[in-house]
């Protein structure tokens, strides 16, 4: 919960907060990076204005620094911000895709209101103020029938999600929906049981890394996927585990195509291996953990023998890959990646993880797994006023370790859909797209068809949007001042972002979308967001000049250039004990296992085949689902199968295949490929769109949502991907 005023927030009182001179540091629209000198154009009959201006990127997670070109108004190229450490002076396809976003014609331009049935296509164009005027009135009349919490708020991270989920919590609905449960909720959870914190591998100085399925050179993730190439560690080896030969795998010295939902008994074995043969820091151990004693007896059955009858990894390589790992400790990391989870013992597999990474001694040491560190910039202070009549969240004991705050997609829907405990019929989305991202796509849509209001905030007509009543559109990233944002890691970073253009069209910012909501619903409420972005952020920097001096300078703020590690020795670490817990009392007293057990995942039925999911280095959820320039790359996603099997079945590469699961059918093009092992097929996420408006998607590919069933894994709430069996055959 935020800071709360006994009396509403002023902005009088909110500016006086605020020590820095407004003009001292300016950091809005007028932020250049360098001003070019005006010259003329060959004929000499024209004069060009070119500038530069900093900005980071918003094509995915990364918000990797970056320097735009614009010349006479029209953003011309996107440049790597050199000052940005945390993305090596690069910049992917999809941050140079992000042209697209704005000059795109089949981006959202003016609001909408359907006209038809939801699906339909249906919609008129609308006046700003017709179309917040009528969300307006649905949220007060929802709120008068079902309670505030009769509302959800959806969203995925960004710059300016905060004021989504502010204006939700002003607004009074408990009942915030985020991304985490579709992406790395069981992995913060495991490795927080353990740490009291998810830390960061510091692959650049690590020796020796264990990846699991985690395909850093596809599924981009700044530093990594470049340290992972780069670092120079010396002894540097990598061992990936994947179902897949992926480009990760390729770039790794050893590649094992391990059984899908055994990654937990090979590292079980590993642990045997480095307990049973004393191969870990006894001294360091017993100082800074807790639970050694319950652990050296649990690990006894799972031998490397036992390992291998599971995963299919030879036990002589389980035992050598132990002997290494330990051999190059505390520089030896098991990479914990940052996917949704595999199977529904994903957050006790991630416990294991974290487990073998403690017996390497790695804690908070170079090549190791080191805690996070961020650059503290000021809050947001604001009033949310309270509503007596407002239930608990709608999941509420659904899950063992609940974000409150993030929630769990598959127990809330179900919830929805039985109108358990109460009735949720309205639905605010900001910058997600359930209808691509969350599995059990029907039940996602009969979700939303039982909804009296629906409305979308996004920058294209994605599914979502198309089955919405009321579409806002929000400018893109290079259109918009946002907050400054603090990032966190090995090496804290403070990074800016900056309008590159003014808004094209009828698009406006979410903060200027919510508080014209707040304006239209209460007095109360908008007191929480009176202020511009310039003032906001100056808020934000209060006291600390350095800071804006480096955003006007070179875009970025680093507080120092090389990472300090040992910041916790001695120090008392969030968790139960205040110590590295190997045994869990927290969760002993919850009745969850306080140490893993593994459980054998379920055999692949005859005539079927395990779908596994992943990303391709172009796509990033639906944020690049309709880009041109990515379009060109890769237009669609296929059907990988072992050769093998395309031959016993009588299958050719290239060809229409049907993919039946329990839930859809799906065609897509077939590619037949030694790189997969024959009991699994693969595609990748995003594609087989309903949108029939998305011409570079419209008929290409299939779609995971709809065929993935919605299993999940109980302690964080995390959907659970790779249970879903399916059948193939010619289309």
């Amino acid at each position: 919960m935020s800071n709360l005023f006994w009396n509403s927030l002023s902005r009088r009182r909110f500016l006086g907060v605020t020590s820095l001179a407004i003009g001292a540091a300016a950091l809005g629209t007028k932020a250049k990076v360098m001003e070019a000198l005006a010259s003329s154009v060959a004929d000499g009959t024209a004069v060009q204005s070119i500038r530069n201006v900093f900005t980071s990127c918003g094509m995915c997670v990364n918000k990797c620094g970056v320097i735009a070109r614009v010349r006479n108004g029209v953003i011309e190229k996107l440049d790597p911000n050199p000052h940005f450490i945390k993305s090596r002076g690069m910049l992917c396809a999809r941050g140079n895709a992000g042209l697209d976003m704005v000059y795109s014609p089949d981006r959202l331009k003016y609001p909408l209101i359907r006209t038809g049935e939801r699906g339909s296509g249906q919609f008129r164009r609308a006046s700003w103020d017709e179309a917040l005027d009528l969300v307006a009135k649905n949220l007060n009349e929802l709120a008068e029938k079902y309670t505030r919490a009769g509302t959800m708020f959806v969203s995925t991270e960004g710059f300016q999600e905060h004021f989504f989920t502010t204006f939700a919590e002003c607004y009074g609905s408990p009942n915030t929906l985020r991304h985490p449960t579709l992406c790395l909720s069981s992995n913060i959870q495991g490795f927080s049981a353990t740490f009291g914190t998810n830390p960061t591998p510091d692959v650049l100085n690590a020796d020796y890394i264990l990846m699991s399925g985690a395909n850093r050179s596809e599924a981009l993730l700044t530093p990594d996927s470049i340290d992972m190439i780069t670092g120079e560690g010396g002894k540097r080896k990598i061992v990936y585990l994947d179902p897949r030969f992926t480009k990760t795998a390729a770039k790794a010295d050893e590649w094992y195509p391990i059984k899908p939902g055994t990654d937990m008994a090979f590292i079980l074995g590993m642990i045997h291996v480095i307990v049973t043969e004393s191969l870990y820091d006894k001294t360091w151990v017993e100082t800074n953990t807790v639970g050694m004693e319950q652990l050296i007896p649990h690990i006894q059955p799972y031998t490397p023998e036992w390992a291998e009858a599971e995963c299919e990894v030879p036990a002589t390589d389980i035992r050598r890959i132990a002997r290494e790992f330990a051999a190059a400790a505390p520089k030896a990391v098991y990479y914990q990646g940052r996917r949704s989870s595999f199977f529904d013992n994903d957050t006790q597999m991630r416990r294991a993880m974290a487990i073998l990474n403690v017996l390497a001694a790695n804690w908070d040491r170079p090549g190791g797994m080191v805690p996070n560190s961020k650059v503290k910039l000021e809050g947001h202070d604001y009033l949310a006023p309270w509503y007596e009549d407002v239930p608990e969240r709608l999941e509420k004991g659904d899950v063992a370790y609940l974000s409150n705050k993030d929630g769990s997609w598959k127990y809330f829907r179900d919830r929805v859909l039985e109108g358990t405990p109460y009735p949720v019929k309205g639905m605010m989305i900001y910058k997600q797209n359930p209808l691509v991202s969350v599995p059990n796509r029907a039940k996602t849509l009969a979700m939303m068809e039982q909804m009296e209001f629906i409305c979308t905030i996004d920058i294209t007509m994605n599914d979502t949007a198309w089955y919405s009543d009321v579409v806002l559109p929000e400018s893109t990233y290079l259109e918009r001042d946002d907050p400054i944002e603090s990032l966190g890691g090995i090496l804290p970073v403070v990074t800016t972002r900056n309008a590159v253009i003014p808004a094209m069209y009828e698009s406006k910012s979410n903060l200027w979308i919510m508080q014209q909501l707040a304006k239209r619903l209460s007095g109360e409420i908008f007191e929480s967001f009176n202020f511009t972005m310039e003032e906001y952020r100056h808020h934000q920097l209060k006291g600390k000049p350095q800071i804006a001096e480096a955003l006007e300078l070179k875009g970025v703020y680093y507080p120092k250039t090389t990472p300090t590690y040992g910041k916790f020795d001695g120090k008392r670490l969030k968790t139960r004990s205040g110590k590295i817990e190997i045994y869990s009392a927290k969760y002993a007293k919850k009745g969850l296992d306080p140490l893993p057990v593994y459980t054998a995942p379920e055999e692949v039925p005859q005539g079927k085949f395990r779908l596994i999911l992943g990303r391709n280095a172009y796509f990033t959820h639906g944020t690049t689902a309709h880009n041109a320039l990515l379009d060109d790359i890769v237009a669609e996603n296929t059907l990988w199968l072992n050769t093998r099997e395309a031959k016993r079945m009588g299958l050719k590469h290239g060809q229409m295949v049907r993919v039946k699961s329990p839930l859809a059918e799906e065609q897509l093009r077939l590619q037949v490929t030694q790189k997969i092992r024959p009991d699994c097929v693969y595609l990748s996420h995003g594609y087989g769109v309903l949108n029939k408006k998305q011409q570079l998607l419209q008929g290409k590919g299939g779609s995971d949502a709809a065929l993935v069933e919605d299993k999940v894994e109980p302690i964080s709430g995390n959907v659970a991907m790779h249970q879903t069996f399916v059948e193939i055959s010619a289309a």
